[in-house]
């Protein structure tokens, strides 16, 4: 097989008004989610290339990644907007509305890139900020900031074993940061006390999961985040968000640009 030879199934047109940033395939490859400048976020499916879920003016900016859990049944976005979400898109349940959790406070500048740690126990997410932030999934919170990179960090991955970070940066660099022992680092344990955080079991899928001692929401309380999800309903609004005469040029994302 060469280059020649490699021909193109299908073009899939219409599903986005301005200019597609990123898509993602599901675990099962069942699914594809894309999003875009037009701040909508779409999961359709594959063969039929029907769409199955329309989230529209998901962020207050354009979108810059997605990424699902291993499950398939979540999916993380990050925007410009300097947030990152987590939606339930299940299939069935949620196929005409979405619910998420707002992930904030993360980053300085817009959000560039995320991706999940392979069991969903933790989240991590790059920044124009010239940072990589690593998120405690179950409360939603930041857990530790990664510092290095002399300019945009444009992607992250993390290893199948969860000892390893990858960044890669508009300053042509990548990093390999080691976080194995991250809840040993001294900050990590400082922050945890500070918050005042304790560990609790979800009532509905015994998952392990953090919560400030400071909150009195019964729900926090016997709940993780994934849980919490699945029994809130967002409404999706089903108007169009963009108009397809906007200029397709990818602007300057804002906030978190180099200093001069």
């Amino acid at each position: 097989m060469d280059a020649e030879n490699i021909t193109t199934v299908s073009v899939i047109k219409d599903h986005h008004t301005r200019t597609i940033t990123s898509c993602c395939f599901d675990p099962d490859s069942q699914r594809v989610a894309s999003v875009s400048l037009d701040r909508c976020i779409k999961i359709w499916d594959v063969t039929s290339q029907a769409t199955l879920l329309t989230i529209t003016k998901a962020h207050s900016n354009a979108i810059s990644n997605c990424c699902f859990t291993f499950s398939g049944h979540f999916l993380c976005t990050s925007s410009w907007d300097k947030n990152l979400k987590i939606w339930n898109v299940h299939t069935g349940e949620f196929r005409n509305r979405g619910a998420c959790v707002t992930l904030m406070q993360g980053h300085e500048g817009s959000v560039s890139s995320c991706h999940f740690a392979r069991d969903s126990s933790f989240l991590i997410s790059g920044g124009f900020d010239r940072t990589v932030a690593i998120w405690d999934v179950a409360e939603g919170y930041r857990k530790l900031s990664l510092k290095g990179h002399n300019d945009w960090v444009m992607d992250v991955a993390i290893s199948n074993n969860k000892k390893w970070i990858l960044s890669a940066s508009k300053d042509t660099t990548m990093r390999l940061w080691n976080i194995e022992e991250i809840d040993e680092i001294p900050l990590v344990i400082k922050y945890k006390k500070a918050m005042g955080l304790k560990v609790k079991q979800c009532e509905r899928c015994d998952r392990p999961f953090s919560i400030f001692k400071s909150d009195t929401s019964s729900e926090v309380f016997t709940q993780c985040v994934f849980c919490r999800i699945d029994t809130r309903g967002l409404p999706v609004d089903t108007s169009s968000s963009s108009s397809s005469s906007e200029r397709e040029n990818l602007p300057p994302p804002p906030g978190g640009s180099k200093d001069d």
